[in-house]
Parts: structure tokens; sequence; C-alpha cells
């Protein structure tokens, strides 16, 4: 089943309002909170926003650069063309640096350690579904894949020049 972008995009962003925002609030409304006083959060809950935002954005800049504009797009897990621009020039996984950043801001800005929690449970799942998916880009991009999986760092690190001069 084909879509088209704007349907794509929607889409994501509505399964991301689920699970990076309405399902941490609902776990921090029923757990303790540290460093909140008086109902509200400390200047230093408050610096986890800036992890939220960073990975909000950033999870955007993966949907523009996975969403060609003027296409539908294959509702499929199988992929039908290898992303390596934009967050992708820096790592193969931006999407999931992405959306461990925001559990993490939230988990600092209610001081939750539910959250730490569930993101520590998340980022054991994202490693495991990395290996299956590396292993499913490799099948289906052969060469292309090889080139960029030594170019471009699993997680972020140092960027590998393409020329080895």
């Amino acid at each position: 089943m084909r879509v088209s972008r704007a349907g794509a995009m929607l889409g994501s962003v509505a399964g991301w309002y689920v699970v990076f925002a309405a399902l941490p609030l609902a776990i921090a409304r029923r757990t303790r909170r540290i460093g909140w006083h008086s109902g509200r959060p400390s200047l230093s809950n408050k610096a986890g926003l800036i992890a939220v935002g960073s990975g909000s954005a950033g999870l955007i800049w993966c949907m523009i650069s996975h969403y060609p504009p003027g296409q539908t797009v294959e509702v499929s897990l199988t992929p039908e063309f290898l992303v390596r621009s934009g967050p992708y020039e820096i790592s193969r996984n931006p999407m999931y640096l992405c959306e461990e950043a925001i559990w993490l801001g939230w988990s600092v800005y209610f001081g939750s350690p539910s959250l730490v929690g569930f993101g520590l449970g998340l980022a054991a799942a994202m490693r495991y579904a990395v290996s299956r998916e590396e292993k499913t880009l490799a099948s289906r991009f052969g060469e292309a894949w090889a080139e960029y999986s030594t170019r471009v760092p699993r997680w972020i690190g140092r960027h590998k020049s393409k020329d080895p001069r």
C-alpha cells in the first residue's frame, strides 16, 4: 500500500506523539518526581526540555530525509531505498538516537526513575532492532550498504572520510 508524503508524515508524527509524549507523561504522572518542588520542576529538571526539543527536531529532520517531496511512500517494513543524506550522514540510526534523547529529556524533566527504566528498555529493544535491520539492509542493498556502513558509524562518532588520503 502506498500513501502520500503528507500521509506518511502525519502517521509518523501521530505515532511519535503517542510513544514520545503521551506515554512518558502518563508514566510520569503515576511516579515520584525527583527535583520537583511545590508541583513544579526545578531549573535542572527544565534542562531536560533541551533534549526533548533536540530529539524532536532531529526526528523531523529524519522524516524529511525519509520522505522525498512529491513521491508516494510504500507502507512496509522493507525499505525501498537506502537513505544516506541529512542526519544519515552522521549516524546510520539517527531516529533511534533522537528517540532516546527525547526519553532522556523527559526522564530529566520529570525527575522520574521509572522513565529512565522505560528508556533503558527502549534502548535494549532498539539495539536488537538495529542488528536485524542491518542484516535486511545488507541483503537488500549489497555493495551500497557495505560502503555506507564502513563510512558512517552505527550510532554517532567520528565521520569517516570517503577519500582515504
